[in-house]
């Protein structure tokens, strides 16, 4: 752990705060420079952040961590705090601090550590002159804690302490030695106890000792076409799996899991540069005893600092200089500079009781990503004949297709349940394409989807908001690398179709191809500009869908894919894709039990985008208003200079209602907005259901700042501000 007092970060500092291997728990100041505090704890560490409205006061940061294999009786979690007091605090901001004292000891063992700023206080009598610090004394002293600092932290005062409920819980206390330009001395110790570490305990593959040579020449000595001759979808696919797995294990070592010590060190930091950071700390102490000079010691500063930003920028030219072959590794380093790696939890149920453990936490969010899902619906498709005239006949899929996609996948992307990685997939896309089209045939023309295909591990990725609560995290779901590629060459399958017979979405802007983010907002825009510079006045409508790709119901999708003249073997295929899914949630190496997907298309999959698209082609507007879409985000505008026109914009609204009530989609009321524009603008107030729109003079539109005056500014200011705090 590295506890930092007066820090002086802000909101600029966000790209240059992080440590590779640690979780950072910081406070920044909240008005002018200066202050700030921050805790930085080892992310094998089970750790998670306390907050509460007294501690939101102070500037402090707290964190709890269990001692043992979990937390007990015997062997309780530890409060660690960090904490920075102004010299000159006045009583009010004294006070919320004490009252934070009381209220984490009531928590357990704690250790509060920090720059308390009381000269005054002689520690080895516990006595002070002035009123403020004895006040302080009492606090201590009532709380039953220990302060075991007992040498000067800067100059000839004890200005840094280490409270502690109990003076076992440290040891090894060393007060010496500096970091940085600070004057403070720097403060080590050991905490006492055996820490839970959460390593998540997989073991991957190593591909830089890979044999990739022998490993091609073992996939050629099957006889592939001869040992899935008999067999059906799911008897192939799985034979080739556990081929491919068996003579990957052979040919292709895994690393062990990350451990504390040597391997956290920094990729920069050599024998070398150890060697020269211990100069000078030896420079630092032979000054502290008066046998150097003050400009010696600062000349080993220079030196040392020199070397460090030289190791780090020839590390950070090499990733440059590879970002094109190596895209992964260069974002990999630029994320690690961020504030601190969105953790997860600690989760809250519905009736209170917390839950911190990541086997419990993957319980509760599968358990709650399963609540959003629409009940099954019945599915109205036929197994035999056509339907609506449409054509039932084979889908070819080449072994030419297969290896094209293969050699397009990414190498550092992650594997799915099925364990098939796709560094593996790509390098051997020659060896395996044959026997992969000849199940992707199979499977495709007789409907069977093989269970691998059909279950997900499901991600947890942290969105906004409180972090308690499972509604703040979307899942997103890792599935088969295989089927993905099926899916790749089966999507341009469905959009060649879907063009012949001219059912594309004109209004549709996301997950199609020539079409984006600006497209949608200069589509939209050039005519509500228009409109403006007509001298009109305008009111846009914001839409939002609620958990819209977890909620699409198979039975209505089914059935315009039908009515779209799609080849009905490919619509079999994706009802049986579809149906009896299975997720479970994977949360640092554990694994929650399956639940079943009974809506929506799978987050993370290649087939999801195109098929909510289709699902919502029909979702239009009765009149002459702009409605435009990107994916689930929704806009509808128009000109609202008479009761008439805003009696058509409400008729639209109540248009597009209907559509969600006959295809069982919901809005998200609380995120629907209605923007007023214009100089004469009536400020109507628009329904959505019952609920009456709220107005806004800004909104976030596909991550641009618009506002009700049109212009660019705010956006344009935060770009910049975004772009200095990273450089």
């Amino acid at each position: 752990m590295l506890n930092l007092t007066e820090t002086w970060w802000n909101s600029t500092h966000d790209w240059s705060t992080g440590i590779e291997g640690y979780v950072l728990f910081r406070k920044d100041k909240k008005k002018g420079k200066g202050g700030g505090v921050a805790l930085y704890i080892n992310d094998e560490i089970n750790c998670s952040e306390i907050r509460s409205d007294g501690m939101d006061k102070t500037e402090s940061v707290w964190a709890k961590i269990t001692l043992g294999k979990k937390a007990t009786r015997a062997s309780p979690e530890i409060v660690l705090g960090v904490c920075y007091r102004p010299p000159g605090s006045d009583w009010d901001m004294d006070r919320d601090l004490f009252n934070v004292f009381n209220e984490v000891n009531t928590k357990g063992k704690c250790v509060i550590m920090g720059d308390f700023n009381f000269p005054d206080i002689d520690w080895r009598t516990s006595t002070c002159k002035n009123n403020k610090g004895q006040i302080f004394l009492d606090v201590i002293a009532d709380g039953f804690l220990h302060q075991v600092v007992e040498v000067p932290t800067r100059g000839d005062a004890i200005l840094d302490l280490v409270l502690v409920s109990s003076e076992d819980l440290v040891e090894e206390m060393v007060v010496g030695d500096n970091l940085g330009s600070s004057d403070h001395e720097l403060i080590q110790f050991k905490l006492d106890g055996r820490i839970n570490k959460c390593r998540s305990g997989i073991r991957v593959f190593d591909f830089s000792r890979a044999n990739f040579k022998e490993l091609r020449k073992l996939v050629r000595e099957v006889d592939w076409t001869e040992e899935l001759v008999d067999l059906n979808a799911e008897e192939a696919w799985n034979y080739f799996k556990s081929q491919l797995r068996r003579l990957s294990e052979a040919c292709i070592p895994r690393k062990g899991e990350k451990t504390m010590g040597r391997s956290c060190r920094p990729n920069w930091m050599s024998k070398q540069l150890r060697e020269g950071i211990r100069q000078k700390q030896k420079a630092y102490r032979e000054w502290k005893k008066g046998r150097i000079s003050k400009e010696s010691y600062l000349g080993e500063v220079r030196t040392c600092r020199d070397k460090v930003r030289k190791a780090k920028s020839c590390i950070e030219l090499d990733l440059a200089k590879g970002i094109k072959t190596n895209s992964k590794r260069f974002y990999s380093h630029i994320n690690k500079k961020k504030t601190k790696k969105e953790e997860v939890g600690p989760l809250y149920t519905e009736d209170g009781m917390e839950v911190k453990d990541n086997l419990g936490m993957a319980q509760h969010l599968n358990k709650y990503f399963a609540t959003v899902f629409n009940k099954t619906s019945e599915e109205p498709c036929d197994d035999g004949g056509m339907i609506n005239g449409n054509v039932d006949m084979e889908v070819d899929i080449t072994a030419t297709e297969v290896e094209a996609v293969l050699e397009q996948l990414d190498g550092t992307k992650s594997e799915g349940p099925d364990n098939l990685h796709p560094r593996i997939l790509k390098e051997l896309a020659r060896e395996i394409a044959s026997p992969l089209a000849r199940i992707f045939k199979q499977s495709i023309n007789s409907g069977v989807v093989p269970y691998d295909w059909r279950i997900a591990n499901v991600v947890p990725i942290f969105k906004k908001g409180n972090k308690s609560d499972p509604g703040n995290y979307r899942p997103v779901s890792l599935t088969s690398v295989v089927c993905k590629v099926l899916e790749k060459i089966l999507r341009e399958k469905v959009v060649k179709n879907i063009e012949v017979n001219g059912n594309w979405d004109e209004l549709q802007h996301g997950f199609s191809k020539g079409r984006l983010c600006q497209t949608n907002l200069i589509s939209f825009f050039e005519k509500m500009t228009d409109y403006l510079d007509k001298g009109n006045a305008v009111d846009i409508i914001y839409l939002d869908f609620s958990k819209a790709f977890d909620t699409i119901p198979h039975g209505e999708l089914l059935v315009k894919l039908e009515k779209m003249g799609m080849n009905m073997k490919v619509v079999r295929w994706i009802r049986n894709w579809l149906k009896g899914r299975l997720q479970r949630v994977v949360l640092k190496g554990e694994l929650s039990g399956w639940k079943q997907v009974t809506s929506g298309v799978p987050q993370g999959s290649v087939l999801g985008p195109i098929l909510f698209n289709l699902f919502i082609t029909d979702l239009g507007t009765k009149s002459g208003n702009v409605l435009i879409k990107f994916a689930y985000d929704t806009k509808l505008g128009g000109i609202a200079n008479t009761e008439k026109d805003r009696d058509t914009i409400q008729e639209d609204l109540n248009h597009l209602v209907n559509w969600s009530n006959r295809n069982r989609m919901k809005y998200n009321s609380e995120k629907c907005k209605v923007m007023h524009l214009g100089i004469n603008n009536k400020n109507f107030g628009y329904t959505l259901r019952a609920h009456q729109l709220e107005a806004t003079e800004e909104e976030k539109d596909l991550g641009v700042l618009v506002d009700s005056r049109m212009t660019m500014s705010r956006q344009c200011d935060t770009a910049v501000k975004k772009a200095n705090a990273i450089l």
